[in-house]
């Protein structure tokens, strides 16, 4: 009976000692994700969007339809990225998401009239031939934002190995963007639309509190402000340069 209180009194202090020598989910460790979150991105970005104007019910009668379709293609050295949140057990980290770029490209634009042509066995869309536009291309400046919540997963937590700092993530959001065209066709176009972001890359921590390193990102969102079906999609590929705290 002695030897079992023995053994039990062994087994407890050295539960107890061992409980003391990891760290909690919440509390801080050296070079290691706890707490408060934060990761600030810079870095460069290629932009498209397929985005449209349906002016149909600016016609009482709904019978003539006017849609004005723009396709932009561009890129940026100028896109910025803020997450902050808390990081919880070195594994994940809970954060809201806000990012802008400012992009410079092209806009395709054209325009299609038509009208609405109905016999005893349907209505069809018949095009106005000769109010349609021959595409035109002209230079463009888009401006993009992001808002979201989401999370970063730092999968690999063994502190020697040399995955140690991979990570992937996600965002649900929601995305506002306006495009200034110039050229032939002096004008603006704009939407906004849910969307998401998806994220990986790898980080190396230069002291106990910051880690620094890359990620390769997509954006997609899908447009939904008079638009018409083929012509409602922002679309984003980013590489950045990452600084994170936490």
């Amino acid at each position: 009976m002695k030897n079992k209180l023995i053994a039990i009194f062994t087994l407890c202090i050295a539960t107890f000692a061992c409980a003391q020598s990891v760290p909690t989910i919440g509390k801080y460790a050296p070079r290691e994700h706890r707490g408060f979150y934060n990761s600030t991105s810079f870095g460069t970005a290629y932009n498209w969007f397929y985005n449209s104007l349906d002016d149909t019910d600016k016609y009482n009668d709904r019978q003539r339809h006017d849609v004005e379709y723009y396709e932009f293609s561009g890129g940026s050295f100028a896109l910025g990225e803020f997450k902050f949140g808390v990081a919880i057990a070195d594994l994940v980290a809970f954060h809201t998401v806000f990012n802008v770029g400012f992009f410079m490209g092209t806009v395709d634009y054209f325009n299609e009239k038509y009208h609405e042509c109905c016999t005893e066995v349907g209505c069809i869309n018949v095009p106005e031939i000769e109010n349609v536009d021959i595409p035109t291309s002209n230079d463009a400046y888009n401006f993009r934002t992001y808002f979201g919540f989401g999370a970063t997963f730092y999968p690999i937590r063994d502190k020697n190995s040399p995955m140690n700092g991979f990570f992937v993530g996600g965002s649900l959001g929601y995305t506002l963007f306006v495009a200034v065209i110039n050229g032939g066709h002096d004008s603006a176009t704009g939407n906004g639309g849910f969307g998401f972001e998806l994220e990986t890359g790898k980080e190396w921590w230069i002291n106990d509190h910051y880690a620094i390193g890359f990620g390769i990102g997509f954006a997609h969102s899908s447009l939904v402000w008079e638009t018409v079906k083929s012509h409602r999609s922002d679309n984003v590929l980013s590489l950045s340069f990452r600084m994170t705290r936490g």
